[in-house]
């Protein structure tokens, strides 16, 4: 039998064995990384989109931190604006080296986080620009849908943009709470029984973030009673985070 002595060279059946041991041992374990999470289904619909520059009226609500941006070309009806969401570089809304701009038109760099019709981007500064001339005033104060009663997830808008999958495990509830307590706008993520998707920033009745109301209810089953407001592209449910309830 062979002993392996350190000072000695590595036995000829040793050498043997680890020779084929060693490559099929890491074949297994690449097998396994790229199997495995598809198995716990842990990645969302969302995308990473390369660094953007966005310019656009910079505001603080509803919901959060946002920009307006204008659409380019010829748009129907009042579709003259998009919002994109705003969050800081980490688990938090946007520096006050962005915020301090807030009301003003400003150019905005960073990465932008896409699902649906919801986007969201990364950005740590802000550069105040003049107001673009002949574009139409934007609707700050959005349009009412009337009362709804909708059942769903409450879900932070930056990693559900990305690649989180909202609900699936403590891990991504985890996550979630950070975010959404750190100030990154919380969305409810809703499906209809015809299966469509709807993502709605929450506010309250004086049209506040519900941000620190809300954690313990964070990528649960939630039914909530409310209005929906529609703010150019985004929807906003407004109602006081005291009624919401845990479904189930």
């Amino acid at each position: 039998m062979d002993f392996f002595i350190h000072y000695r060279p590595l036995p000829k059946a040793h050498r043997r064995f680890l020779g084929w041991f060693l490559p099929l041992m890491l074949g297994v374990m690449v097998v396994l990384g790229l199997w495995v999470p598809g198995l716990q289904n842990q990645y969302g619909a969302g995308s990473r989109q390369p660094i953007k520059q966005l310019s656009g009226l910079l505001l603080d609500g509803p919901g959060g931190a946002q920009v307006l941006v204008p659409r380019p070309g010829q748009t129907p009806g009042e579709a003259h604006y998009s919002r994109i969401l705003l969050a800081g570089p980490g688990k938090t809304r946007p520096p006050e080296a962005v915020m301090q701009h807030q009301g003003q038109w400003v150019q905005l760099k960073g990465s932008l986080f896409s699902h649906g019709p919801l986007s969201v981007m990364n950005t740590r500064r802000a550069q105040p620009i003049p107001q673009p001339a002949d574009l139409p005033a934007p609707n700050l104060k959005g349009t009412s849908l009337g009362p709804f009663a909708l059942v769903g997830e409450i879900i932070d808008s930056k990693c559900f943009s990305g690649v989180m999958k909202p609900g699936a495990g403590k891990t991504h509830m985890g996550c979630a709470i950070r975010c959404i307590s750190g100030g990154v706008p919380a969305v409810f993520h809703v499906h209809n029984p015809e299966g469509e998707v709807l993502d709605l920033v929450l506010i309250d009745q004086e049209d506040r973030t519900v941000n620190d109301r809300v954690l313990d209810l964070v990528a649960q089953a939630v039914a909530i009673e409310g209005e929906v407001i529609q703010y150019d592209n985004l929807m906003a449910l407004k109602a006081d985070p005291l009624t919401y309830r845990r479904v189930g």
